[in-house]
């Protein structure tokens, strides 16, 4: 089970990091009119919930500063930020080497039982194959932004 749900982790980002892979700083800023959020919001998102998810439903520490999770948390949009983002090419950097890092550092340890409750989940693996959805979604409104900034333009 664990190579089936780290192979599917490494995939779905894969795919995420192809679609803004010839990405522009300016393209992703852009929010268009009926969104909240931008592309760099949503490759934020995907990496700190992924890292949540991951580390911080176990009861153990990030691996990513902070300050990302204020930037990219549920609820927060580009208008609302009081600090500067990071770059696209440090975000994909990040988002590159994140499946590696959780193969490494949870493998062998799906089954672990979460010590923080998050929504009906009570072990790693169900929390992992819920962030592979979760990136999907997101990953959906990238495409959906990248068209809309397109039309814009």
């Amino acid at each position: 089970m664990d190579s089936i749900v780290f192979s599917q982790l490494a995939l779905n980002r894969s795919r995420t990091l192809a679609v803004v892979a010839e990405l522009s700083e300016k393209t992703a800023d852009v929010v268009p009119n009926g969104f909240n959020n931008n592309i760099r919001w949503h490759l934020g998102h995907i990496l700190t919930t992924q890292e949540r998810l991951a580390f911080r439903l176990l009861g153990e520490p990030l691996e990513l500063p902070e300050e990302l999770t204020s930037l990219f948390v549920n609820g927060t949009k580009p208008a609302d930020w009081q600090t500067s983002p990071p770059d696209l090419a440090a975000l994909r950097q990040l988002l590159e080497e994140q499946p590696k890092r959780h193969r490494q550092r949870l493998q062998g340890r799906l089954n672990d039982k979460l010590t923080v409750a998050f929504k009906e989940f009570t072990r790693l693996d169900e929390v992992l194959m819920f962030s592979i959805g979760h990136e999907a979604t997101h990953a959906g409104y990238i495409m959906a932004l990248k068209k809309a900034v397109a039309a814009q333009s």
